[in-house]
């Protein structure tokens, strides 16, 4: 180890009292020494509760992260009537790494959020939107133990994040019809389809299907669709095929070990990794990491579960996986696999080790005190 009063030492020790990264790159410092900072809004309803949960399982690896914590989200702007503020985005342009919880959007016609001149639909979107966060990554897999009528399912959902018809930009025509814009551009399908291929090459799949209803929307979804073509040449290691997203879904149900990368637009995206969190059992098994050219977000794919917060009895899974694939973006591998068959250890044993909505008789506390432990 270095000496104990070494000048490396006394910069990692008040780093935290600067707003400024450090700068001293990583293969330098000592492992004793070294911690990763990332930013944390521990969200609404179950959030802060499965947070906490992960929190404690990704301490239980080994890692140092420096946490630094803001309140953003629906409960948040009952006290402060934001939900989403500059410092907020000035705080993820410094950090780059973002580890959030759930968040509450109630349904209906909810307030828009202004920032920085323009108008969004969420706070999640403000993020989206800000930060180009362009790829949506939500896995979906079969963990032991759980009740599934299927086995070997293994999906890797990769969902363009900015456009399509989740744009908001929508306008009344008359009293009677409103329209919505469906934008399909070629940048933001080029740079998708590479993430799908780059991440089948990275976890050594076999197979990327490109989502469409090109039959119907000729022309957007024709337009993706080529480009999809186009970048699968690049990847000749990699099987590339096509598939209609309605009878893609009535195929998932069927048989879903058949799928392995599925490349979709952002509406397509959304209903099939839904679909796909069905088929392993919970939207509380799926984890997401949403990714641009330089910040990156990590967030479970379920709700905020307002009626059961504080009760003890939110399943954590989701968030812990979250906490993994940041783990993973963080260059720490090993850790992250860690978790991952920690959780096979306990989805396996069941009981007390797991929550009830997995149909086990646990708590948020019990199930990560048995990850842990199995760590």
């Amino acid at each position: 180890p270095p000496p104990l009063f070494s000048p490396m030492i006394s910069r990692t020790a008040t780093r935290a009292q600067s707003l400024r990264p450090l700068r001293r790159p990583r293969s330098s410092l000592h492992p004793r020494y070294f911690s990763h900072r990332v930013l944390q809004f521990h969200g609404d309803g179950v959030g802060p509760e499965i947070v906490q949960a992960a929190e404690e399982v990704l301490a239980a690896t080994g890692v140092k992260i420096e946490w630094e914590r803001m309140d953003m989200g629906f409960e948040a702007a009952q006290r402060t009537g934001h939900v989403i503020t500059e410092d907020h985005l000035q705080a993820l342009e410094e950090i780059k790494v973002l580890f959030k919880g759930p968040l509450t959007i109630p349904p209906g016609k909810n307030p828009y959020t202004e920032l920085r001149g323009r108008k969004f639909t969420s706070g999640n979107q403000v993020l989206r939107k800000c930060f180009d966060l362009y790829a949506n990554v939500r896995p979906a897999k079969l963990f032991p133990g759980l009740n599934s009528r299927f086995e070997n399912v293994d999906l890797l959902v990769v969902r363009e994040n900015t456009e399509d018809v989740y744009t908001g930009e929508e306008k009344w025509v008359n009293d009677d019809t409103v329209e919505g814009v469906k934008r399909i551009t070629r940048k933001a399908s080029t740079r998708i389809a590479h993430k799908a291929f780059q991440l089948a090459v990275q976890d050594g799949r076999k197979r990327v299907t490109a989502v469409h209803k090109a039959n119907v929307c000729k022309q957007a979804d024709g337009f993706f669709l080529d480009i999809c073509r186009d970048v699968a040449k690049e990847y000749p290691s990699i099987t590339f095929d096509e598939q209609l997203a309605d009878s893609l879904l009535t195929k998932m149900v069927l048989d879903p070990s058949e799928w392995d990368v599925l490349l979709c637009p952002n509406l397509y995206g959304d209903m099939v990794s839904d679909l796909a969190a069905g088929i392993v059992g919970s939207l509380g098994l799926c984890p997401s990491g949403q990714y641009g050219e330089e910040y990156a977000v990590f967030e479970p794919c379920h709700g905020s579960a307002p009626d059961i917060a504080g009760k003890d009895m939110a399943n954590p899974v989701s968030q812990v996986l979250s906490g993994a694939m940041l783990l993973r973006h963080l260059g720490e591998q090993d850790a992250a696999s860690r978790i991952e068959a920690a959780l096979e250890k306990v989805t396996a044993k069941g009981g007390d080790s797991i929550t009830t909505d997995l149909g086990g008789t646990g708590t948020t506390t019990s199930m990560t005190k048995a990850i842990i432990a199995e760590l």
